[in-house]
């Protein structure tokens, strides 16, 4: 599934907690694993009361079908650099942690 957030403030985080992102009205999240054909790379949690809508996979990937191909791997690579991104930044995040214990 994919939401849409119609209103409040949704943090995500990677799987050791680190916050790569907050995104509020009007915004997306879910698409990322479903665009690159993996599991889910972050967790989403409410920072705010929030209304969020649910929207179908197959409703996108009906669009994505009928999108020119060019767009599609735009998409699809920017999906790819967001799980790169985050993975990096969590490795960065758990060295950092590592170091900091040892003082």
């Amino acid at each position: 599934m994919l939401y849409l957030i119609h209103s409040g403030t949704v943090s995500i985080r990677t799987r050791h907690g680190l916050e790569v992102g907050v995104l509020n009205d009007g915004e997306i999240f879910g698409e990322v694993g479903r665009v690159i054909g993996s599991p889910r790379t972050v967790t989403a949690k409410a920072k705010t009361n929030c209304t969020v809508y649910e929207i179908d996979w197959s409703n996108l990937q009906t669009k994505l079908d009928g999108a020119d191909a060019v767009l599609v791997a735009i998409i699809r690579g920017l999906s790819l650099r967001i799980g790169d991104a985050n993975e990096l930044a969590e490795k960065y995040w758990r060295d950092l942690s590592i170091y900091k214990s040892l003082e």
